[in-house]
């Protein structure tokens, strides 16, 4: 870490390293992935919320008494410049012996002097199962 930023060498490094913060409900390592700025985050059925500071509150209030959830998830489509990577995720998502959700999600990272760290993340629930051009997202 350099500061209170990760150093994270590709956008598959940071992906990975957010899904794990999010399974471990880990507040401090999501903080750290996320750049400073202008940065948005959308999470399912809310508006949304831009800034560094505000969407880290978001996830903390998100981890504050949360199961930590087990999630399954499959990079349905990448797309990547020298500074600038869009994934296409497909997240299963449960916690405990409840329902399992499908969320929809687009994770944007970009590339800074340090490494690669998350400006976007939008996601949505979906049903269980969504059809697009003869391929199933799950």
């Amino acid at each position: 870490m350099i500061g209170n930023k990760l150093e994270l060498r590709t956008p598959d490094e940071a992906e990975a390293v957010y899904y794990e913060a999010f399974m471990h409900c880990d507040k401090e390592v999501m903080a750290a992935l996320w750049a400073d700025g202008d940065v948005i985050c959308i999470h399912p059925g809310s508006g949304a919320i831009v800034g560094h500071e505000a969407v880290v509150r978001s996830w903390s209030h998100i981890f504050t008494n949360a199961r930590m959830p087990e999630i399954n998830f499959t990079v349905a489509k990448r797309t990547m410049t020298d500074d600038l990577a869009v994934h296409i995720v497909a997240e299963e998502i449960a916690t405990g012996n409840e329902a399992s959700a499908v969320v929809l999600a687009t994770n944007v990272y970009q590339k800074f002097p340090s490494g690669w760290l998350m400006t976007e993340h939008h996601s949505s629930l979906v049903p269980v199962q969504t059809e697009r051009q003869g391929q199933t997202l799950q």
